[in-house]
């Protein structure tokens, strides 16, 4: 009887998350997950990433913040399409054995890359699963040559996303679009930015040249080319501006990356990979975030994270109409919508802030405003931990049941 007392009272305490990059911090999505996994040990939840090294180049186990990660050396590309799907198979037959032998209350699924390990492990365990979607239309980017593939995909999203006990989103349009399917164990937790990345207040600036810049990831038809079209344009206007770009370049687009910046010498600096706990220099070093993303079927819904790290680092947004964006701008005052197709338009958003620094001010304040009342993730953190209590409740209810039906 003190047995089932016992595991009736400690509730969830061990959590698994499953994540297909290796967790580093200049990787796409890490503060999402990093943000996610600190709320939970804050809370006293023992809390293990099991993450995917496909450079088979990262510590095998290591203690993040109280986080322990574990990493499974599978070496696989990225961006490759179906091409990539041995690979995945290989990754799921020595991350399905690892998680049976891991002592696990719930198992926390990021994308749907992990979905499908996952829920089968949580299942036959008779343990409680949680889908994380971070993006919301996943494989939309494959070659138009895939399209069966990411039609399947799309229905193995549907018929999957059902399956678990909880389904966290990011962005309003994910919270229609799995509403739509009947899912009504939904929560949309925001990947916004924690108190380490946001101001106290706005900085002030003594220097007469404006710095536009560009902060993520630069690859092959995710905007770059637009920006330097639009900034080619302001610059012949306008001497005192500067493009600051920083991210990882994919190789694949190293080549031309560099023949489209050659010409503008110093007017463009260029800052390679980078940590979460750089954003904030680096936000520093700009006056206005340009955030162009041509409006594919990938782009078209994402509400991208460094949008929420502009405000909250104190920085106006020129951006093109994608995700929430547009509603959020219009309803916080805190940056200028573009059409991204149209490099007269870029250069009008850009030439009106560069020009103007008391708008400039006036948007920067509306955005950290905005952000710490809230688009933060101490608000999501909350929300967060209540889904956990919600799932901790109903496993304590079973746990009621069978003792009520004599099994102690």
């Amino acid at each position: 009887m003190k047995k089932c007392q016992s595991e009736k009272k400690n509730g969830i305490q061990k959590v698994v998350m499953l994540f297909s990059m290796s967790f580093l911090p200049h990787q796409g999505r890490y503060l999402r997950v990093y943000n996610q996994a600190k709320t939970l040990v804050d809370a006293g939840k023992e809390v293990t990433i099991i993450a995917w090294d496909r450079d088979c180049i990262s510590p095998e186990s290591e203690d993040v913040d109280g986080i322990k990660v574990e990493r499974i050396r599978s070496r696989a590309g990225f961006q490759r399409g179906p091409l990539n799907i041995f690979s995945v198979i290989i990754f799921y037959l020595r991350l399905i054995p690892r998680l049976f032998k891991k002592e696990v209350d719930i198992i926390h699924c990021f994308n749907l890359d992990t979905v499908f390990p996952g829920l089968l492990v949580a299942r036959l365990l008779g343990k409680r699963a949680i889908l994380d979607m971070c993006e919301p239309e996943y494989y939309t980017n494959w070659h138009k040559r895939y399209y069966l593939f990411v039609w399947l995909l799309q229905m193995f999203e549907r018929f999957f996303s059902k399956r678990f006990d909880y389904l966290l989103v990011h962005n309003l349009f994910q919270v229609r679009k799995f509403t739509r399917y009947g899912i009504q164990s939904l929560e949309q937790i925001g990947s916004y930015p924690n108190r380490s990345l946001i101001l106290d207040k706005i900085k002030e600036k003594f220097d007469n040249t404006v710095v536009i810049g560009r902060i993520g990831s630069i690859y092959k038809n995710n905007g770059i080319e637009e920006m330097i079209d639009a900034f080619r344009k302001l610059a012949e206007v306008t001497p005192n501006v500067k493009l600051l770009l920083a991210g990882k370049v994919f190789k694949e687009f190293q080549e031309d990356f560099n023949r489209l910046i050659s010409p503008f010498g110093d007017a463009i600096e260029i800052i390679g990979k980078f940590s979460s706990e750089d954003l904030p220099k680096l936000y520093n070093k700009i006056d206005i975030s340009l955030q162009l993303s041509r409006r594919t079927d990938w782009f078209k819904n994402i509400t991208p994270t460094k949008f929420f790290e502009s405000l909250a680092n104190g920085v106006p947004i020129v951006t093109s109409d994608i995700g929430d964006l547009r509603q959020i701008i219009d309803e916080k005052k805190c940056g200028i919508v573009v059409d991204e197709t149209d490099i007269e338009s870029v250069f009008s958003g850009l030439k009106r802030l560069v020009e103007d620094h008391n708008l400039r001010a006036w948007m920067a304040e509306n955005g950290l405003h905005a952000v710490k009342e809230i688009y933060n993730w101490d608000l999501m953190g909350k929300r967060l931990l209540a889904v956990y209590q919600v799932l901790d409740s109903a496993k304590a209810e079973v746990n009621s049941i069978n003792l009520g039906m004599g099994k102690c």
